[in-house]
């Protein structure tokens, strides 16, 4: 990829301003909000390593949202202000996840796990993880068609990960025309995904916010392979700088 585009992950973190960073050692703190039903968003033992908290998100097909959000079936916390996306800044996002040996995939219908947020206008994430059968997904949506992918990518191969960690990493530069946008993911430093002045972000939004947890839209209208969907969330890091470095970041 050409400029300052990197196929590495930025490693210097005294470049970017910490925004948020969580560990789920206290809970659930004030800088997240659930939206979940009683007991389907928890902080518990990590699976591997019982002495440390990570974050639980489960959904069962038989369970009703009626209370939560929107009334879809989804158990996610989302990111507070400051920790927000304002178009043409630099973020870099950092979390993890755990697919635990018994997850159910489901081959008919997608679960998004991670997810940038638009703050307002309605339509899909302006960036979207997700998992179908048993591979990742990663797509961002912007411009004026709010529906419409601008760009896609298949990972494979969930299934490979049950039982152990993934550590995820994201570079934002949301712009919704395109002109100065970047979303690159790497996947335990392999990039994954990478997209440069593709819309990546609606028009006008300054405050998209992160989402960690499980979301599927059409779980109980549609056929599906899963009754109950579990998966683990460990730190939670977002960071930024100013559009102004970008020149510099060109010749790193």
């Amino acid at each position: 990829m050409p400029g300052f585009v990197s196929a590495t992950p930025p490693t210097d973190d005294s470049k970017w301003r910490q925004m948020a960073e969580v560990d789920w050692r206290d809970g659930l703190s004030g800088a997240v909000s659930p939206q979940a039903n009683p007991g389907d968003i928890e902080t518990v033992p990590d699976p591997d390593d019982a002495p440390r908290q990570v974050l639980r998100a489960t959904i069962a097909r038989h369970e009703s949202f009626t209370n939560v959000a929107n009334g879809t079936p989804r158990a996610e916390v989302l990111f507070r202000e400051p920790a927000t996306f304002a178009q043409r800044s630099d973020y870099l996002v950092r979390w993890s996840t755990y697919i635990p040996r018994g997850f159910e995939f489901d081959a008919k219908q997608m679960v998004i796990i991670s997810q940038i947020h638009q703050s307002a206008r309605q339509g899909g994430p302006t960036v979207a993880l997700a998992l179908l059968g048993t591979s990742y997904y990663v797509s961002t949506r912007g411009g004026m068609q709010v529906q419409k992918i601008t760009a896609r990518e298949k990972i494979c191969c969930a299934d490979d990960d049950r039982g152990k960690w993934v550590h995820w990493t994201l570079r934002y530069i949301p712009d919704d025309s395109g002109k100065q946008s970047l979303t690159q993911l790497w996947k335990n430093d392999e990039l994954v995904f990478g997209s440069e002045k593709i819309a990546n972000a609606y028009p006008g939004d300054q405050n998209a916010y992160l989402k960690i947890g499980l979301y599927k839209a059409g779980w109980q209208r549609e056929p599906s392979d899963a009754e109950v969907q579990t998966l683990f969330y460990g730190p939670v890091s977002i960071r930024k700088r100013q559009v102004e470095f970008l020149e510099h970041a060109k010749h790193e």
